[in-house]
């Protein structure tokens, strides 16, 4: 069976970042660059007429970011193409991932790595697993969270409570694991999905699925994963928004 190279689309206002990129894809053998621009207004209409098998899609532009243009792919519901997001800044990958990116680059991009993303591609491409839109925001996703010794990789079903420390967020997951991530609460918060997580206050965020109980008295509710019963403070001011939200589940 011949082998059909993968079609490529770069959006990366950068010129030679653009052309970097599209040399080393070129040279892989696995993938031809049917189109590119470093406008990235010019991205979407690019991208539904090529119909690219793969997208890489750089962040911080201009005018316009990578996450908007996959949030303009959605609203149309394009779903064709895989989105690899690249960027020289690390302090994205928890939100590129959040939004159900295949893969994440970081610029420079490094020639073994960028291989693996494009077989990785074909291998899905295979078993028909293309990205849908309705899976930008799905709850089963794996975030990842970076701490003072790399990037962790943490499935939301496993977190009970995220709790504030100062310029630092604490999860607690339901293994009794514990990761410390360099982000700020209110940074987590933005990334998590609002059907499983409540902010209660300043300082926590929490798992519904693990709320057992509530003491409206002591304004205090109490999770439970594995055994083990967990304590954290409600503001008052979020009391009976999180009576309300418990209703609706």
């Amino acid at each position: 069976m011949t082998f059909i190279p993968l079609k490529a689309v770069i959006v990366e206002d950068e010129e030679e970042s653009l052309h970097l990129l599209d040399n080393l894809i070129e040279a892989s053998g696995l993938a031809n660059v049917t189109g590119s621009t470093t406008d990235p207004g010019d991205a979407i209409g690019l991208i539904v007429s090529l119909e690219p098998d793969i997208v890489f899609l750089d962040i911080k532009m201009p005018v316009k970011t990578g996450f908007e243009i996959l949030d303009d792919l959605r609203k149309i519901k394009f779903e064709g193409p895989f989105v690899v997001f690249t960027t020289a800044y690390d302090e994205y990958a928890l939100k590129a991932f959040d939004y159900a990116a295949f893969d994440y680059l970081l610029k420079p991009v490094d020639p073994a790595r960028l291989t693996e993303s494009l077989l990785r591609c074909i291998e899905s491409r295979k078993k028909d697993q293309k990205q849908h839109a309705d899976m930008l925001y799905a709850t089963t996703r794996k975030i990842l969270v970076r701490n003072i010794s790399g990037i962790s990789v943490i499935d939301p079903a496993e977190i009970v409570y995220i709790e504030a420390e100062g310029n630092y967020s604490v999860f607690h997951l339901s293994n009794n694991r514990i990761e410390t991530a360099t982000i700020l609460l209110g940074k987590v918060e933005e990334e998590l999905s609002a059907d499983m997580f409540f902010r209660i206050g300043r300082s926590f965020i929490i798992n519904l699925d693990y709320l057992k109980k509530i003491s409206t008295k002591q304004l205090q509710c109490t999770l439970s994963a594995n055994g083990s019963d967990y304590k954290c403070n409600i503001s008052r001011s979020k009391l009976g928004e999180l009576l309300e939200k418990i209703k609706g589940k």
